[in-house]
């Protein structure tokens, strides 16, 4: 990553960016002016015993001081703000761009790892600004102020000091080659992490059930020393570099004396402009390895910006289509779709058409392909061959969040957000309308009465204080509170008791709020309800 690429994330933060360059160009100003405050207050005040003097310049030197770092902290404020703004953007966008990808990159990665690569690609690229990235124009401003008061002490010095320039240049090139390949070590041992702490999340009761807590302890800690030692790795290389760097420094400062008793000896300089000279080379030495530093860090973070770009370019959904969908469908129909995954066939030349009223239920055995036709409905997958058309349009040209908006859906693997159970059937923790009393399913739903705080109750993580029953009841009520055209049941009761079961067949029989009914399920009992019966091979 290049300083121009850098600087091209904090185009947004001109008028920002222009404050810090302005206060820069006083910073400049004062370190111009410093060196020779100093070198008076020594050769007029300090040598010839003039306290007044001293006095004076000292408050100037204080004043100057204390003045050059207030208008640092104004500027270290403005570079937080700077640095948050563009955090916020970055991960904001990131997790959106996360929750509009085609689905089946959460299928082959999981949506947790997918987003915590990116996030953390981010949180690299944030070193930018949080390693003060943004304060380089400052830095550079400040060195140029004070090369040019130090070549007006003495020419012959600055020379002396522009030759250590090219060792460190050369230092820097070496270790940054080093550091990229260590950053990239660093983003793959995170990544298969974040990969095999996706899979452990959605396990934790089968490592309870089957007493696997040593075994993903011991995972866990390989997984922790491995991105410690590349860690480790990388933070001794840099170390490495600062401690090159100060040798060379300090070999530099120590041989100025020399140089230094030569001038004063041939009265070409005087002592105060000697111990001025080198009091500030040191604070020009200062900004040098920070800029070096910077440089550093951009290798560092080269490898996450690749990642970052990668992330982008996995493929979104449809939401820029602009194709209304009828808001009265006529008809679906499936041609000749089939799926597979890989060497795997799901389905195979699949016909189906679906006039508005029918109810259809899809049957047979595990493994079919049953849930994966409402799947394909969703847009949850894309047919390997064939498609699917409503009232004769493939459905692939709506927008993707509109085509959904015509489905109400109970999957077969059902999840409910940490809260109340009014707020996962409304998805609005402040919705008010009473449901209950026009509830088709009052029967399937009574069960909410002996909650301790009824529709306000909370339901725990994924609902984890509800059973199974509960849990699908109240998934239903949610798919029933969407107004739509379309529901789609994916074994719906499996978890009810027989008196619940009796109740939602009597519900699917009478009612008429959708335009289309699709039901998989292995319960026989609500097959005479249904016009049409799809019983899929294996």
């Amino acid at each position: 990553m290049s300083f121009r690429s850098a600087f091209k994330l904090l185009r947004p933060y001109r008028a920002q960016m222009c404050a810090i360059m302005a206060l820069a160009l006083v910073v400049s100003a004062i370190a111009v002016v410093t060196p020779f405050v100093n070198r008076d207050m020594l050769d007029d005040g300090l040598l010839k015993g003039n306290t007044g003097v001293v006095i004076r310049l000292v408050l100037v030197l204080i004043l100057l001081q204390v003045g050059g770092q207030f208008i640092e902290y104004i500027q270290r404020r403005i570079e937080i703000n700077i640095s948050n703004a563009l955090g916020k953007k970055l991960k904001t966008e990131a997790f959106e761009h996360g929750l509009k990808l085609k689905p089946h990159y959460f299928k082959e990665e999981g949506f947790y790892k997918t987003i915590s690569d990116a996030l953390y690609y981010i949180s690299n690229i944030l070193g930018i600004a949080n390693n003060s990235f943004l304060l380089i124009l400052v830095i550079i401003c400040r060195c140029i102020g004070a090369m040019i008061g130090l070549v007006i002490l003495d020419w012959r010095l600055s020379i002396f000091i522009a030759l250590i320039m090219p060792l460190k240049v050369w230092l820097n090139a070496i270790i940054r080659k080093h550091v990229e390949c260590r950053s990239k070590q660093l983003m793959e041992d995170n990544k298969r992490y974040n990969s095999w702490l996706s899979n452990i999340l959605t396990g934790i009761t089968d490592i309870k059930l089957w007493n696997l807590r040593k075994k993903i302890t011991a995972e866990y800690g390989g997984h922790v020393e491995t991105i410690n030692q590349s860690s480790k790795k990388l933070s001794l290389l840099r170390a490495k570099n600062n401690l090159l760097t100060f040798s060379m420094e300090f070999a530099l400062m120590n041989g100025m004396y020399i140089l230094g008793a030569y001038l004063i000896a041939g009265e070409l300089l005087t002592f105060g402009g000697l111990m001025a000279f080198i009091t500030f080379a040191a604070y020009v030495q200062s900004p040098v390895n920070i800029i070096m530093e910077l440089r550093i860090i951009l290798k560092q973070i080269t490898p996450s910006v690749e990642g970052l770009k990668r992330f982008y370019e996995l493929e979104e959904e449809n939401y820029a289509q602009t194709q209304p969908i009828t808001d009265s469908i006529s008809v679906i129909e499936f041609k000749n779709v089939s799926l597979s995954f890989g060497d795997r066939e799901i389905l195979k030349d699949f016909n189906l058409t679906v006039n508005r009223g029918d109810k259809v239920a899809i049957t047979g055995p595990n493994g079919s392909g049953k849930t994966t036709i409402l799947g394909l409905l969703l847009r949850l997958y894309e047919p390997t061959e064939g498609e699917i058309l409503i009232d004769g349009a493939p459905i692939t040209q709506y927008n993707i969040e509109d085509y959904r908006l015509r489905f109400s859906v109970v999957s077969q693997d059902i999840h409910l957000f940490k809260g109340t159970v009014r707020g996962n059937i409304t998805f609005d923790e402040g919705a008010e309308d009473d449901f209950t009393e026009s509830d088709k399913l009052q029967t399937c739903m009574e069960f909410v009465n002996n909650l301790e705080d009824k529709y306000e109750t909370q339901v725990g993580a994924d609902g984890a204080k509800l059973s199974g029953g509960e849990r699908q009841k109240i998934a239903l009520r949610r798919a029933l509170h969407r107004k739509s055209q379309i529901l789609l049941l994916d074994e719906p009761t499996s978890n009810y008791n027989r008196e619940s079961e009796e109740e939602f067949n009597r519900f699917f029989l009478e009612n008429d709020d959708y335009g289309f009914y699709f039901i998989v399920t292995h319960q026989e009992d609500i097959l005479p309800y249904i016009d049409k019966v799809i019983t899929l091979p294996l």
